[in-house]
């Protein structure tokens, strides 16, 4: 029995230090998740007080580990540049434009989050630890010590 479990460490540690050099697992705790929602138009007013082209988007911070959404918090709309680097806050002025030019009401949107992030994430992490309890509960079936003789 011995013998195993020193095998097992000594496997686990070698495999950990070739996985660790060559690739890691993809986590973010947390990270800024900014997706454009709608393109504006280039001449339109918003345009014109930003200085440059804008688009409508949403930035929220992003818990995650193997792509997968865990948990969002802190979502709300802001304007972006085109190649999203860079973003703006929506200022009372500019959240006026938006609902009387673009139709769009920011203080009553929705999260445009799909499905999967909101949702999908907590129920692959739920179902992971669920098959982690019941996979120790029905492991600890007591051994029968057989009595032997010599």
């Amino acid at each position: 029995m011995m013998k195993k479990m020193i095998l097992t460490a000594i496997i686990t540690f070698g495999t950990i230090n070739m996985v660790s050099a060559k690739a890691k697992i993809p986590a973010c705790f947390p990270c800024e998740k900014l997706e454009t929602i709608q393109e504006l138009p280039r001449n339109s007013e918003i345009q014109k007080l930003v200085g440059q082209k804008v688009n409508l988007s949403y930035i929220n911070k992003e818990y995650g580990m193997l792509w997968v959404s865990v948990w969002n918090s802190k979502g709300r709309y802001v304007l972006s540049d085109a190649s999203n680097s860079t973003y703006f806050e929506i200022e009372e002025e500019t959240a006026k434009i938006l609902k009387e030019k673009h139709d769009f009401d920011i203080s009553n949107a929705e999260s445009p989050l799909s499905f999967w992030k909101k949702i999908g994430g907590k129920l692959v992490l739920i179902g992971i630890i669920g098959l982690l309890i019941w996979g120790n509960i029905g492991s600890k079936k007591e051994e029968e010590i057989k009595p032997t003789t010599i």
